[in-house]
This record gives structure tokens, sequence and C-alpha cells, in this order.
């Protein structure tokens, strides 16, 4: 059972590293794929949108040189100069013929029309408002562009365009709602130039343009230069469109009749991207009817007021095609590849399982306590024979370790018993001295005896001085003792921690605390009562204030305070002093641990006081900690209130 575990683990480790193998492989696969595909996909679109950018402003150039080219025609300036309107409109209707102009104006010099190639009948407007004219007549230079000119200004120049014009709108999926039902207006590509005279005086202003509703020879010339009539399952792969505004006026996109896709709109994305915020979109957009990798750039008149969208887009579902059926083969050769590897790390997992099934075997024997047991150490496999004979040598030598242990455990239970007993023997036979000595002394001291001068006094209060720290040590090592005994048992009343503990703790230490002028302040609530070990607390208010005393500055202050929170009562002992680092706080509560400082130096202790304290502590549920002020240190205790 164990060995199928193991080989079980180990196939599940094989697969886990196959598995993340894979995975890594699919994702740099993926971005590869994504990289060298869909990627290269959108950037050739830009490509395209800059090439497509090239052709428009081809032809803007076009009618710019054909408008210039013809305002410099003699024979027409020498009609212009001769006054003669007939032959004016016979030579205008001549190079609209010649040039394929779809409009061709001519003003006076300042602006009023007097001729029109198309519809010689509308004459004498003033034309000076005009953005092309109006800049003519100011610069003196040729000036092309694209504009928008609005039915009535179509009608003027021909009833034709007004009517190849006109578009109705259709009802477009994901584009930006609107009231309207047709766009009347226009979009030319439009180019006045000033006309000479022999003198070099302006004689007028000539103009003209094609307009670019529903004439579709930009567009297919770049699907056919830019896409090459290529198709994916019958549709175009590629596509280019005009727009006015946000309707196509000119396009290759088609219907799912097959007649193209004029009057339709763009999706309410792009509109927002491009038309109100002048933006280029370069990225996925829907078009008309399928998603499209697409770039569109504004088109603005001479003002730079946009006024419609130039777009090249290529199909998603060839690249998308492309992109799935590259992964799946990937994913393939993964597959076979993580297949191949768990047939083989099948083989390679039963071939190490089972020495070491066996080894798990003898490890449980070992820990079982089954010490010295030894295994086969011939697996066939190199690495396992040096792991089986490690294993034997191990055994061996943890059977020799313990036997060797069991005799140190047992000299070593010897010496703590031994130490514990002395520890007790020596507190009690001092205790019963001591006593004897402290009453004669004080007797002595108190002059029971026999009146007694100064130096004999002085050096009495030295004696029972030294015999109080005496009398202290030995309560300390008896409470030591029974702490490693595990005899130190809690009694527990309701007392009042204030009064009946700290109270008593501070009353037998005044006059220590005299001695140095120090001062003691008690606040600890009168009425604040606690279910604990009178005698054992009182142990720690004495260790706490003794310590106050000893290592405080002389002639500042004790503060004992406390709090309540949650059920649990807070004591602080604070005294002025060096404000102890952490590292030194960390010593504080070890046995027989004392300071290296130059007032613990001057000091008697024992090391004993905190630790005997944190017991105490500790046997109540407690805890006790350090904390350093800016001036001194607070030893502070928590308690529960209530058992």
């Amino acid at each position: 059972m164990l060995g199928r575990h193991l080989q079980t683990k180990l196939i599940l480790s094989f697969l886990a590293v196959i598995a993340m193998l894979s995975l890594a492989v699919a994702l740099l696969g993926f971005h590869i794929i994504k990289r060298d595909i869909i990627d290269r996909a959108q950037t050739q679109v830009r490509n395209d949108l800059n090439f497509a950018r090239e052709i428009y402003q081809g032809e803007v150039d076009k009618v710019c040189d054909l408008v210039r080219l013809s305002a410099t025609r003699y024979f027409l300036r020498d009609a212009i100069a001769a006054n003669d309107l007939e032959l004016i409109r016979t030579r205008f209707h001549q190079i609209r013929e010649d040039e394929a102009f779809d409009i061709l104006t001519l003003t006076d010099a300042h602006g009023k029309v007097i001729a029109r190639a198309r519809n010689p009948t509308v004459l004498g407007d003033n034309q000076a408002h005009d953005e092309l004219v109006s800049h003519v007549l100011a610069e003196k230079k040729p000036v092309s562009g694209t504009v928008l000119m609005d039915q009535a200004e179509l009608l003027k120049e021909s009833a034709e365009l007004a009517a190849q014009a006109q578009i109705q709108l259709v009802n477009t999926p994901r584009a930006k709602p609107t009231e309207a039902k047709a766009q009347t207006s226009g979009m030319l590509i439009k180019a006045a130039s000033p006309m000479f005279d022999y003198d070099g005086k302006l004689i007028g202003v000539l103009y003209g343009g094609n307009l670019l509703n529903r004439r579709h020879t930009i567009v297919d010339r770049v699907k056919e230069i830019v896409f090459q009539h290529v198709q994916y399952k019958g549709k175009d792969i590629g596509t280019a469109t005009i727009f006015q505004d946000d309707m196509r006026i000119a396009t290759n996109v088609l219907k799912e009749d097959g007649s193209r896709a004029v009057g339709t709109r763009v999706s309410e994305d792009v509109y927002h991207q491009v038309l109100e915020n002048g933006l280029p979109w370069i990225g996925r957009a829907f078009v008309l009817n399928d998603w499209y990798k697409t770039a569109y750039e504004p088109i603005k008149n001479t003002k730079g007021r946009i006024i419609g969208m130039l777009y090249v887009g290529t199909l998603e579902k060839p690249f998308n095609a492309l992109a799935r059926n590259t992964m799946l083969a990937l994913f393939g050769i993964v597959a076979a590849a993580a297949l191949l590897a768990f047939i083989l790390s099948l083989i390679v997992a039963t071939c190490v399982s089972r020495p070491l099934a066996n080894l798990g075997k003898a490890a449980q024997k070992l820990a079982a306590g089954e010490l010295g047991h030894l295994v086969e150490t011939r697996t066939g496999v190199a690495e396992l024979d040096q792991l089986a004979e490690a294993f034997n040598n191990m055994s061996a030598k943890l059977d020799e370790r313990d036997k060797n242990l069991s005799v140190s455990n047992a000299k070593l239970a010897a010496s703590n018993k031994n130490y514990i007993d002395l520890i007790g023997f020596v507190a009690h036979e001092l205790k019963g001295v001591l006593a004897t000595v402290v009453m004669n002394v004080c007797s002595v001291n108190d002059e029971y005896l026999g009146a007694l001068n100064d130096k004999q006094k002085k050096a009495l209060g030295g004696a029972a001085r030294n015999l109080d720290y005496l009398t202290l040590t030995i309560k300390k090592f008896l409470n030591l003792g029974k702490i490693e005994k595990g005899e130190l048992k809690v009694n527990r009343t309701e007392v009042k921690i204030g009064e009946d503990i700290f109270g008593r703790a501070v009353n037998s230490l005044l006059a220590v605390a005299e001695h140095k002028e120090m001062q003691i302040d008690n606040k600890i609530a009168r009425d604040l009562m606690a279910h604990i070990d009178a005698e054992l607390m009182h142990i720690v208010a004495g260790n706490l204030i003794s310590n106050a005393i000893k290592y405080g500055n002389a002639g500042s202050e004790i503060l004992i305070s406390s709090s309540e929170l949650d059920g649990k009562i807070r004591i602080e002992v604070y005294n002025e002093s060096v404000p102890l680092s952490a590292g030194q706080q960390a010593q504080l509560f070890k046995r027989f641990s004392r300071l290296d400082t130059p007032t613990t130096r001057l000091v008697k202790g024992t090391g004993l006081g905190l630790f005997i304290t944190q017991e105490i502590i500790r046997i109540h549920g407690g805890s006790i900690w350090t904390e350093a002020r800016e001036k001194g240190n607070a030893f502070v205790f928590e308690l529960a209130k209530e058992i």
C-alpha cells in the first residue's frame, strides 16, 4: 500500500512538472501566435491606412493640379479678357469634359460667379464666402482640400449632383442612435486657383472638384492595390470606406444582398473616438455585420473641422482561424509529448517506489523504537543502494546513541533531583537559623539588651539590612524550589488589589524608598477586586516595587496604576530610570539573569525575582512584560478579573 502511495506521489509530481511545462509552452505559443498573427494583422491595417491616406491625398493633389493648370490656360484667359461670356462657357465646358470635373466654376476678382460649367443659367451669386475662394482672394495662391456643400449649393451646380449626394440613412447595428432619415449635403474634393492676366493682375478665381458621394473610385483603388481582391469563404478580406460624418458615402463594404453599404453608419464607439475626440481608431471594430481589424482616421476640411473619416479594415475571421489552427496543432504536439512523458514517468516511478517503500517500512519500525533495524542494500539502482547503506549506518548509530542517551538522562535526572533537593534543604535550614539571628539583631538594635552608641547602631543597621536581603533571597530560593517541583499552587480569594496587595507591599518597603528619597504613589482603584492568591501576588507586588526602588533614580517617583478592559485588569509599576533596550527586556525574566549595566553593578541581586514573578503571573493565567518609556521603564501585567 505504501509502495502504491509513493508511486502515486511520484507520478503526480511528474505530472505537475509536465503540466507546468505544457502550460509554459502553450502560453509561449499563444504569445508568439498573438504577436505574429493577430498583432501583425492590426499593424498591417495601420500601414494600409497610411497607404489609403496617400491615395486619398493623391486624389486631392490631382484635383488641385488640374484646377491650377486649367487656370493658366491661355484660351480661357483670352475669353475672360475679351469679356465674351459665350466663349467662356464653351471653354469651360471643354475643360470640364477633358478633366472629368463634377463641378467647375469661375468667379471674378471679387468672388462673383460669372460661369458654371454644368449650370450656365445660375450666375451672379457671390462665392466670396466660400472657404476656398475666400482663401484664394486673400492669399492669391491655390488651395485644395475636402469640403462639404449643402443641397442648395449643389443645386446651383447641378440637379444631378444634388441627387447623387442625397443618401438615405440605413439602420445599422451598433451605430449611434439618430432621428435623421437622409443626408442631403455632399462631400467633395475641391480645389481653387487664382487666374491672372498677362500683366499678373488677378482677374478671377477658378474652382472645381469631384463629389465623393457614391464615387467609389478611391476606395476600390485602395482595395485593389492593398488587398488584391483576396477573399475568405466568398467574402472580400479587405474593405475601404469614405465617411461623411458617420455615414458611408463611398465604400466597398457589402450588405447581405451584395450591394454596396452606402448609407450605413459606423459603430458608436468609433464615432466617439474619431468624430468627437479627433483621435484615430486602431483596433478591433464591428463593421456592418462582422468583426474587422480596422483603422479609422478623421477627414478634416481646410479649416481643421472634422467632416468625415477614412477607413480600411481586414476581416478578422481568417486571422482567428489561422491562430486557432496553429494553436490546435501546437496543443496536439504538446499533448503527444505530455503523454510520452507520462508513460516514462510511470516506468521511473515504478522502479523507484519499490525500494523506497521498503525504506519507508524500515523507517516506521525505526520510529516505533526498533532501533538497529537493517534493510536490503541491493536495489539495482546505485543511488538507492547508497541510500539503503546510509539508512543502515544511521539505524546502527541511533541504536548506539539511544543507549548512551538513556544513561545520560538517568544521570541528569538524578542531578536535577539533587539540585532541587539541595535548594529546598539549604533554604529551609537557613530559614530557621536566620530567623533567630534576625530576632537577636533586632532586639539589640532596638536596645532591649542595653543602650548602644552611634557606631554600634550604624553597624547593626547595616547588618539588619543585609539580613533582610538574605531573608528575601531565601524566600526566593524556596519559591524557586516549589516552581521546579511543580508544587506552586494557587489558592484564589477575592481581594482588593490596591489595598490588600500593593498597599501592603508599599508599606513594607517605605523605609527602603525613603532611604533613596523616593516617593511611591499607589493609584490603583480602591474598588478594584480580583480572584487571586493573595500571598503569591504579594510576592509579585514586592518584587516589582523592590526592583523599582533598587534600579530607579534617587529622588524620583514610583507610580503604580491600574486599568480594566474586556474583563481583564492591567497593573503597571513605573519608575524613572535608563530606558531598557529590546535586547535587555528579553533577558529580564530568565532564571538567574541580571543585566550588566552601571546601575545593576551597584545593586545586589540573585536574578530570580522577575523569573518567580513571571511564573506566579503565568499560573494565574496572565502575562507580564516590560515597556520602555521616554524617561524610564514600566513593568506591566494582565490578569483575568474573574475565573
